[in-house]
């Protein structure tokens, strides 16, 4: 199966497409033949990307859309019900990000990114899923980060949330697997994109990244993209409840961090 075939008819729901990891993903995802419905928050950053897979002849509609409003989330899963009259794919990746230590960290703070992280994630699995549901298959992908499973300093917040997004992710792989809908988790390392800016602005802490990285590099978010592909295809037809470490290696490299005698740093 070529690349332009892997997605061929299938109808995705993209959600946080207007950058980043979102933009990419598009682009792979048009690439691989699928129908596309474009979800995000800033209507210019989703109509710049969708004009420009209209331009390559790509199907894609959008509509702005706050994943942490249930009443925008129903409207958007009518909308792509009503263009396309199925969703055989959604990919959770719309999120926010929040740096603040435990003993600073507001509700205000801790509720931004809970909503957007955890609970819109369970709103589109919720009301995209019944139409999968429906139609008795479908293929979920939740992107989540390397940090749902290793804490990350300075981010009471961010890491909970992620954490709750990938057992949400596996639960509905086990509730609904017998309706045919698979549901994984797709967990990103380091990447190159407009959240990062703080990080590539400053030379030597991305020297310092590459240094714990185990490929020595940091990804193009394409490169998540195409694994993201690959799950939404019938090709990871028996892949289901899966938490897939997109990293470079980087949590492999957890232990060697540890000083061991005769043993050089990294």
């Amino acid at each position: 199966m070529t690349m332009p075939e892997l997605l061929k008819d299938k109808t995705i729901v993209l959600t946080g497409a207007g950058q980043g990891l979102g933009e990419a993903t598009a682009f792979v995802l048009a690439e691989a033949g699928a129908q596309l419905m474009l979800l995000d928050m800033n209507e210019s950053t989703l109509q710049a990307v969708a004009g420009q897979l209209a331009s390559a002849g790509r199907i894609v509609e959008t509509r702005v859309c706050n994943i942490s409003r249930e009443e925008d989330v129903v409207a958007a899963a009518a909308a792509t019900r009503d263009r396309y009259g199925r969703c055989d794919g959604l990919v959770n990746n719309a999120g926010v990000v929040g740096f603040t230590p435990l003993e600073d960290l507001s509700l205000e703070e801790w509720n931004r990114l809970i909503s957007v992280n955890l609970t819109g994630t369970f709103l589109c699995i919720k009301h995209f899923g019944r139409i999968m549901l429906e139609q008795r298959s479908g293929s979920i992908v939740t992107i989540t980060s390397t940090a749902a499973s290793i804490p990350q300093s300075k981010s009471g917040a961010y890491s909970p949330s992620k954490a709750g997004a990938t057992i949400l992710a596996r639960q509905a792989g086990m509730e609904w697997g017998e309706h045919g809908i698979r549901s994984n988790v797709v967990a990103p390392g380091a990447m190159w994109t407009p959240m990062t800016r703080p990080f590539q602005s400053d030379p030597e802490a991305v020297a310092r990244r590459v240094q714990r990285i185990a490929s020595r590099r940091i990804a193009d978010p394409r490169e998540i993209g195409q694994v993201i592909a690959f799950l939404l295809s019938d090709l990871a037809s028996y892949i289901n409840g899966a938490n897939i470490d997109v990293d470079g290696g980087l949590r492999q490299m957890m232990l060697s961090l540890m000083p061991r005698p005769g043993v050089n740093k990294i």
